[in-house]
C-alpha cells in the first residue's frame, strides 16, 4: 500500500495494489501490470483507479491510465480507434476487481 496526499480534497488516500499478473489482453503493445484503488478511511474512495502498464515490455513509470469503473472506461485522452481497442482490456480489469473484491469479501 502506499499512501498519497490528495492536496485538492485536502485528504490522505491510501493506495491498494492489485496484480494483474497476465490476466488481461493486451492492446498491440500495451501490456497491463497492476491496478492502484484509492482508500480514504479504510474505504474505496470513488469509482476511479489507476491502471499501471508497460508498453514493449517497458513499464511506464511516470504514466498511469485513469478508469472509471463504474463505466468500464479509461479516461485517458485517446482517439476513438484507441478507445475502443481498449474497451475490451478495460472490461476484464472490472471483472478482476469485482472478483478481488468477492474474496476480501468472504474472508471477513
Amino acid at each position: 500500500m502506499r499512501v498519497i496526499m490528495d492536496h485538492a480534497n485536502h485528504i490522505e488516500l491510501t493506495y491498494k495494489t492489485i496484480d494483474l499478473d497476465g490476466r488481461v489482453p493486451g492492446a498491440g503493445s500495451i501490456d497491463f501490470l497492476r491496478v492502484e484503488e484509492p482508500y480514504w478511511q479504510g474505504r474505496i474512495y470513488g469509482p476511479f483507479v489507476r491502471v499501471r502498464y508497460a508498453i514493449n515490455g517497458v513499464e511506464q513509470e511516470a504514466e498511469i491510465l485513469p478508469m472509471d469503473v463504474d463505466k468500464g472506461i479509461f479516461l485517458a485522452d485517446c482517439n476513438g480507434t484507441a478507445a475502443e481497442s481498449l474497451r475490451p482490456s478495460a472490461l476484464k480489469i472490472v471483472e478482476i476487481l469485482r472478483e478481488h473484491a468477492m474474496q476480501a469479501c468472504s474472508k471477513r
